[in-house]
């Protein structure tokens, strides 16, 4: 038998033995536990900062675009190219500054109703010899023919295609800026701005309707683009201008080019100076050509 002392000495060997283990278990343990703590927490901290980032390029693209509809909503609103009526162009400095932003403001008005124009014209001209005519088609040419005042029956064999295509004919771009222009002091005149109405255009006799704050016996419009379409069928309609009209349609006969410089010369009748307001817009266009130009 094995006596108490060496039972008492060998238990207590056995402990110190297992502790030991046991320490060095836990040990290991907490050493691993705590790389993996460690490897999850970087882990996780790199996601959190690729996140940031992700969301920073967010807000910065954000911003961006923020910052570009921002610009772009002052930039119309200092240029009024999408406003309906004129803004107050005296704020700017007199030259360039306010020629630029007239400029801006009348001449996409300009292009888009010449554009317009030029789709109606080519339409009729690819329908001259065209001896079939849709319902759609012949709606149309009546449309065309009343905006344009050209008295037509109805039956498409006796077309008056001479004096369709003598009115329905742009009026060069450069030259209708030069005239908005002029009429209107570049925009600040009390009649472009109470009336929208850039070309000095006076009310038919019984036909006035001005508001309060408007100037009395001259059209009023409600927009800067009805303004710029008013002009236009006024030179392409009114008997006045039956000469300016022929003149361009001589141009087109000879397959010549329609150019303000021809055209500003050949208009009469607009103003009560005659040749010598011809003179005046010929030598205000070639002053601002360039910048009307740049502007087109």
């Amino acid at each position: 038998m094995i006596s108490t002392p060496i039972r008492r000495y060998g238990a207590a060997i056995l402990m110190l033995l297992t502790a030991a283990f046991s320490g060095e278990v836990i040990a290991k343990t907490h050493a691993q536990t705590t790389s993996y703590k460690a490897h999850t927490s970087s882990h996780k901290h790199s996601k959190t900062l690729s996140s940031s980032k992700k969301v920073s390029s967010k807000t910065i693209s954000s911003k961006k675009v923020s910052s570009t509809l921002a610009s772009s909503k002052q930039e119309y609103s200092r240029n009024s190219a999408k406003s309906s009526s004129l803004p107050d162009l005296r704020k700017y400095p007199s030259g360039t500054p306010r020629k630029k932003a007239f400029l801006r403001t009348v001449m996409p008005y300009i292009t888009s109703q010449n554009a317009a124009i030029t789709a109606e014209r080519n339409w009729l001209v690819s329908k001259q010899y065209d001896n079939r005519w849709s319902p759609t088609e012949r709606a149309r040419l009546k449309d065309i023919a009343k905006r344009y005042k050209v008295s037509w029956s109805g039956n498409t064999r006796r077309i008056p295609w001479n004096t369709l295509l003598d009115r329905v004919d742009i009026i060069p771009d450069s030259m209708v800026a030069t005239m908005a222009a002029a009429e209107s002091g570049w925009g600040t005149s009390k009649l472009a701005r109470s009336n929208n109405n850039l070309f000095g255009m006076k009310c038919a006799k019984g036909r006035c309707n001005n508001g309060p704050g408007t100037v009395k016996g001259y059209s009023q419009f409600d927009s800067v683009k009805e303004s710029v379409s008013a002009y236009a069928a006024n030179l392409n309609t009114h008997p006045a201008y039956a000469s300016f009209r022929k003149s361009r349609a001589q141009l087109r006969k000879a397959d010549q080019e329609v150019t303000a410089s021809t055209m500003i010369h050949k208009l009469s009748g607009y103003s009560t100076q005659g040749q010598r307001y011809n003179n005046y817009l010929f030598a205000m266009y070639q002053d601002n050509q360039r910048l009307i130009a740049a502007h087109m």
